[in-house]
């Protein structure tokens, strides 16, 4: 027999002497490891076979993809003529098409905001910004969803349908980005809307449909002193070469902080400044510096093209809003080699994280030459996360800053990372400091509540009851 949630071969009386087996809706399920065991417990629906022959029943009559028979599709009728698709989108978008080559049918409102406005998303956006909304969510078969400093809060109490969110979609999405979304089940896109915000967008597809995740930005860019960023940001935004990497987990406002570093050279020296992001998120009107952003997609087809060819472009510095794969991190460490200084961020828990991140990227017979890279070229790695306040509503940043001393590049070299912590605990002096310390002065001034150093911490992993200690909710 086969264990239903990972697939694997079991032998029933082997799983049965072990206890790792489940009667549910009258068949016996057997499983391989005490962790699909209760990954079945959890929810056992998933994993229950499906007796029925899952055929191919044509092609979507926009995209071409392949439709199985127990595919959700979508349906249209148009000049008496039956047609089939793989999703409420391309529906959508064939019939936009279809109208458009129809006199006297309607057609969609061409002006943004009366787009957004007919399909009722304006009104969500302008909702989102009045209650200082990190994020709101769509998706099919639920309620639009606002995030208010970590925490839920239902736009509507009627759930979003399938061909409602297309709409919505179908508004939002530039005709380039819609035949990217269609093609490949997701696109990332920038949305500015005079007088209101700017907005980054990414749609994407799940189990129940398509979803939209929208993250507001306001116009202003704000200063480093009023994100609450100590006084190191300065000093880091004074240097001329090398790299400057912008740490945290999604959402703890590494872009925000990125584009207030860029923002304050930008009102204080003639640089030229070169950004490449997926998408554009602030938009930086030049001051006393020159700035050009571009976007993946739109003006250079990815991180590492971008960077293989800004240099002939003679930037002073270079933004990566991204550093992702092997290329993009060669080409940046490359070129804060070369007398460029560059910022980058990238997707790690803390300062020595995203170091062993870097490194782990490369294979073994290249990680030694990097190390000598990244001693040279390295000046700082700044970590962040949010917390909320307790003081007032909202939400405060934590940081914690690695800055590449001479003892650091040495330890850097000789792959003596696990030193890195006592320096950051003991750097003080060189303007470090650990996550910890940082936290804890923001509990002494009653800005956030002891909790706070406990989310800072790593996770343990709970211990795995054994199946006769969990609850028998199946009849096992």
């Amino acid at each position: 027999m086969k264990d239903p949630v990972c697939g694997m071969e079991v032998v029933p009386e082997a799983a049965e002497k072990q206890r790792l087996y489940q009667d549910y809706a009258g068949t016996r399920y057997v499983f391989c490891s005490l962790s699909c065991y209760q990954v079945f417990q959890m929810d056992p629906q998933r994993f229950i076979r499906q007796e029925k022959k899952n055929t191919q029943i044509g092609l979507c009559d926009l995209c071409s993809k392949v439709i199985q028979e127990d595919d959700r599709i979508s349906k249209l009728n148009i000049g008496g003529k039956a047609y089939r698709f793989c999703c409420s989108t391309c529906a959508s978008v064939y019939s936009s098409k279809s109208q458009a080559d129809s006199p006297g049918l309607s057609e969609q409102p061409s002006d943004k905001i009366e787009r957004l406005k007919s399909c009722g998303l304006l009104q969500w956006l302008e909702e989102a910004v009045q209650q200082n909304a990190s994020d709101i969510f769509l998706s099919v078969a639920h309620p639009p969803i606002l995030k208010v400093y970590g925490t839920f809060k239902q736009l509507d109490n009627v759930a979003l349908q399938e061909e409602q969110l297309s709409k919505i979609i179908h508004a939002l999405l530039p005709e380039n980005k819609l035949s990217k979304f269609i093609e490949a089940g997701e696109v990332d896109m920038g949305l500015d809307l005079e007088g209101l915000s700017r907005f980054r967008i990414n749609v994407f597809r799940e189990k129940n449909g398509d979803a939209v995740a929208i993250r507001p930005l306001p116009h202003k860019i704000p200063r480093l002193e009023e994100l609450g960023l100590p006084d190191v940001f300065q000093d880091i935004s004074r240097l001329q070469r090398g790299l400057v990497l912008i740490t945290g987990p999604a959402g703890s406002g590494k872009s925000t902080t990125l584009a207030a570093l860029i923002n304050t050279i930008n009102q204080r020296e003639e640089k030229h400044i070169l950004t490449i992001e997926d998408p554009i998120e602030y938009a930086i009107p030049s001051k006393r510096s020159l700035i050009h952003q571009r976007e993946i997609g739109i003006h250079t087809q990815s991180f590492s093209e971008g960077l293989r060819n800004c240099l002939r472009e003679n930037p002073d510095i270079i933004v990566v809003g991204e550093l992702r794969d092997l290329e993009s991190i060669s080409l940046a460490i490359r070129a804060a080699e070369t007398g460029h200084l560059v910022f980058g961020t990238l997707h790690s828990g803390t300062a020595i994280q995203a170091l062993t991140r870097l490194l782990d990227v490369f294979d073994a017979q290249r990680q030694a030459q990097i190390r000598i890279q990244l001693a040279q070229s390295l000046q700082a790695i700044c970590a962040q996360r949010l917390f909320k306040r307790r003081d007032i509503q909202g939400m405060i940043v934590a940081t914690e800053v690695l800055i590449a001393t001479l003892a650091v590049r040495t330890i850097i070299r000789s792959n003596r990372l696990s030193e890195l912590r006592g320096y950051i605990e003991m750097g003080r002096y060189e303007q470090m400091h650990s996550f910890k310390h940082n936290i804890q002065a923001l509990i002494d001034a009653g800005t956030v509540d002891t909790d706070a150093l406990r989310e800072a911490e790593d996770s343990p992993i709970p211990r795995l009851a054994y199946p006769q200690d969990l609850p028998k909710r199946f009849g096992g």
